[in-house]
């Protein structure tokens, strides 16, 4: 029981460390991070601005997650009411949202920087963005989704639900792609510049296929550290 009730203490104490560390951390990109790729125009200033990055679409989300879960943490702890709606949107957020895309903002962006930085993270940007910000934005991003969820129960939805949630999301990031290309008149990662309409459909065919499985590590993972979700078959059998 005192295990219990110290690591409920611990996980309230992790939710303020990182939403401070994320505020902090948009405060230096909005302030400080002025410029992205050398263009004449800065990157911010142009079509769709900063949110057309999926990095900072999905540092964003993880700031508004963990705001939201100090909120929830006072009104439980301090208001000592029951915050039990805004829970279950956390939780549906964190496994059919969160997770998967910063696996897929992780895994993508450092696989091709292995094979060619120039095509997503030009030798340029080392003077214009610190290293211990470029890991915050695309190596800690996970492990700190698995601490989260290690440390707090996190119920996972029907994996139909979850799955139509994720790759929901995949599209309307998509579409906002091809918007920027077509509206814009340029690539937002630059890469993407140089593929042929067939390699970009593979692309994308690629990264939903590894969305999906992500999904399903995500969901494993919370299994060895909760036990396996039960079913509305399972509970039926059990009443």
């Amino acid at each position: 029981m005192a295990a219990t009730e110290a690591k409920e203490v611990l996980g309230k104490v992790w939710h303020f460390v990182l939403f401070g560390l994320c505020l902090f951390v948009q405060y230096y990109d909005v302030l400080y991070v002025n410029d992205v790729y050398g263009s004449p125009v800065p990157f911010k200033l142009t079509f769709g601005g900063r949110w057309k990055l999926l990095t900072v679409l999905n540092f964003m989300a993880h700031t508004v997650f963990f705001s939201s879960c100090v909120l929830a943490d006072f009104i439980e702890g301090v208001l000592g009411k029951k915050a039990a709606g805004l829970r279950k949107v956390q939780d549906y957020v964190l496994v059919s949202i969160l997770f998967p895309m910063s696996m897929i903002v992780m895994v993508v962006f450092w696989g091709i920087y292995a094979v060619d930085r120039e095509l997503i993270f030009p030798a340029s940007l080392d003077h214009v963005i610190p290293p211990w910000i470029n890991h915050v934005w695309h190596t800690t991003i996970v492990p700190v989704l698995l601490l989260e969820m290690y440390m707090v129960h996190h119920k996972y939805p029907s994996r139909r639900a979850g799955l139509t949630g994720a790759i929901t999301l995949g599209l309307v990031y998509l579409t906002w792609i091809l918007i920027v290309a077509k509206v814009g008149g340029f690539w937002v990662y630059p890469f993407m510049a140089v593929m042929t309409g067939f390699q970009f459909v593979l692309f994308c065919c690629f990264t939903a296929a590894i969305g999906c499985v992500f999904y399903l590590m995500g969901e494993l993972c919370n299994n060895v550290f909760w036990g396996p979700r039960e079913t509305p078959r399972k509970q039926k059998k059990r009443a």
